[in-house]
């Protein structure tokens, strides 16, 4: 049947994937498999909005640290890149203490800890059952459809608009789309490029929905994050030349079309794009990350303190300059020079490339469509030559980590844990 692929298969692989979930579920105490519910529909909890999906990542965070605490587990802090995160935290810390502002910047450095620390709970206790992670990545991908949906009926419901915003109310469903479900996109990359025939349509099929739906959101950073990390999943796991062009040709028919079709996302996503790159003043976004590095040369050993660039720019740079000081400075590197000075960037370089290495040696395990694709999720996501949101905000910090803890829990299976 190698190439055929009914709805009854479809069907079967689902049915098989949540009676394995269900099995690992009832081997836990009662207390910790309702623990496990609560974590398996973190990806609706994202869908309604900030604050819950807050609680929910604080809520992991928080029960993770008491578990830990109770058992005497302290295994997980022996890794470099868990390691290496407290150190960022405590120079975190330390700067917003010796801020020129400290009474914001302590607040905002304390509590991001929570944002790591659910990656931490995700790879080292809820998501370290290989069964439970793949029922965490189906829900995931479940969420995904639902937003795919969500903003279908915006379209159809309210006509085409320059940038989407449902079910927020906020600029940031793209943003959901992305960071969010880059984990799924890049493993279901790798999945339809081991198939053959309906499956590989099946699953290309829901990797373009999302894609074409980000790209409709109007968000060029998150669509072009995730167009990309499409694409070197392509490069990393097919071997052969000829098909890597043909799967890239094939992915470039989408967006090409919808640009056809769409004259204002032609607009936003080319020529807009291209005006706006930050390589000379007068540049949007050159304007907006200038700001950082005159901060940094002001403060360069542990910078203003985080999320002191909203309120001390204005006072710190001048207005003869020409640059305006937005909230952050659309930047996570330079954000993290100002903010915390030139220890902030190297121990921010350090946690997150230990991360990157981290998913990187599982990869070198085996060839596996997750261990050998999960360092992707964390390279893309903290790309340094792209604008970015607010490194210590609350919205990209609760979609970016749930990405990260993902990955992460790939890297820590076990190799007899996989099939």
């Amino acid at each position: 049947m190698r190439g055929k692929f009914s709805n009854g298969d479809a069907m079967r692989l689902i049915s098989d994937l949540l009676d394995d979930g269900k099995k690992a579920l009832f081997e836990l105490s009662r207390a910790d498999r309702y623990f496990h519910l609560f974590w398996l529909l973190g990806p609706f909890f994202l869908l309604i909005e900030r604050t819950p999906g807050d609680i929910y990542i604080s809520t992991v965070a928080l029960a993770f640290i008491i578990r830990s605490l109770k058992r005497r587990d302290t295994a997980w802090l022996e890794f470099f890149w868990v390691k290496s995160i407290f150190i960022f935290w405590g120079v975190c810390l330390l700067s917003a203490i010796l801020s020129p502002d400290p009474s914001y910047a302590i607040g905002e450095a304390f509590i991001w800890i929570r944002f790591p620390l659910f990656a931490m709970a995700t790879a080292f206790w809820l998501g370290a059952d290989k069964r439970l992670l793949l029922l965490m990545l189906f829900s995931t991908a479940s969420a995904l459809l639902v937003m795919c949906g969500i903003l279908a009926a915006e379209l159809a419901i309210e006509g085409f608009k320059t940038r989407l915003s449902w079910p927020y109310d906020d600029l940031v469903p793209g943003n959901y789309l992305t960071k969010v479900g880059l984990p799924v996109i890049v493993f279901s990359t790798a999945l339809s490029l081991s198939m053959k025939g309906s499956k590989a349509l099946l699953v290309g099929g829901f990797c373009l929905l999302v894609m074409g739906m980000t790209m409709m959101t109007g968000e060029r950073i998150n669509f072009l994050i995730m167009s990309c990390a499409s694409l070197l999943t392509i490069f990393i796991w097919e071997p052969s030349w000829k098909k890597r062009f043909l799967f890239i040709g094939l992915i470039s028919i989408f967006p090409i079309a919808i640009s056809i079709l769409f004259s204002d996302v032609f607009n936003r996503y080319v020529i807009e794009f291209v005006y706006e790159l930050p390589i000379y003043k007068g540049s949007q976004y050159y304007d907006a990350m200038a700001p950082a590095w005159l901060i940094f040369e002001q403060f360069p050993i542990l910078g203003i303190g985080p999320g002191n660039f909203r309120y001390l720019c204005a006072d710190l740079i001048l207005p003869n300059l020409g640059y305006p000081c937005k909230n952050h400075p659309h930047n996570f590197y330079l954000q993290i020079l100002s903010e915390t000075g030139f220890l902030g960037f190297v121990s921010s370089i350090v946690f997150v490339g230990a991360m990157i290495l981290q998913c990187v040696r599982g990869g070198g395990r085996t060839r596996h469509i997750l261990y050998s694709t999960a360092w992707i999720v964390p390279f893309a996501l903290f790309w340094p030559i792209r604008s970015s949101a607010d490194f210590f905000g609350q919205w990209n910090n609760i979609f970016l980590w749930s990405a990260i803890a993902l990955a992460l829990a790939v890297a820590h299976l076990k190799v007899k844990e996989t099939s």
